[in-house]
């Protein structure tokens, strides 16, 4: 009888000490050391800029998120951001059909192969009613290691 007790012991104490080591590595991990991304808030009345990070970050929340690319068709064609939708925002027509189609109150994060282009998309974006613009620059200016474009073949 004494034998099974301290088999029962030792199991349960077996048991203990490996939901304790679990537990302890669980908030190991909780705790890494890599800095949460803050994604600033957006407004109906500015463009908000985005880096890389806050870029992914947002396009990879649950949030629904729409990204366009104001690049010439050729330029889209050639590589992308995944779920990115084609707005040539040198094409006056196709630009004011497109927007009119799309659902302004939604994150709207916009990028061209500059900066300064894209910026200026991100303007007319605001002219057009989007409520929550985001700006993420020129490819160019991106971290490859953060958002990578999607190429054909």
């Amino acid at each position: 009888m004494g034998e099974q007790r301290t088999w029962q012991h030792r199991t349960v104490w077996n048991r203990t000490a490996a939901v304790g080591v679990l537990f302890g590595s669980l908030i190991f991990l909780g705790c890494s050391s890599k800095e949460e991304v803050v994604i600033p808030p957006a407004s109906a009345e500015q463009v908000t800029r985005l880096d890389s990070a806050q870029g992914k970050a947002l396009i990879d929340s649950p949030a629904k998120v729409l990204v366009v690319d104001v690049r010439p068709r050729g330029e889209y064609m050639s590589g992308h951001l995944v779920g990115a939708q084609s707005i040539d925002s040198t094409d006056q027509a196709a630009w004011e059909f497109r927007t009119a189609e799309l659902d302004k109150d939604l994150p709207t994060v916009v990028y061209c192969s500059t900066a300064a282009c894209s910026e200026n998309a991100a303007g007319m974006l605001i002219g057009a009613g989007f409520t929550q613009v985001y700006d993420l620059g020129g490819i160019a200016d991106w971290d490859p290691s953060e958002l990578s474009v999607d190429k054909p073949g």
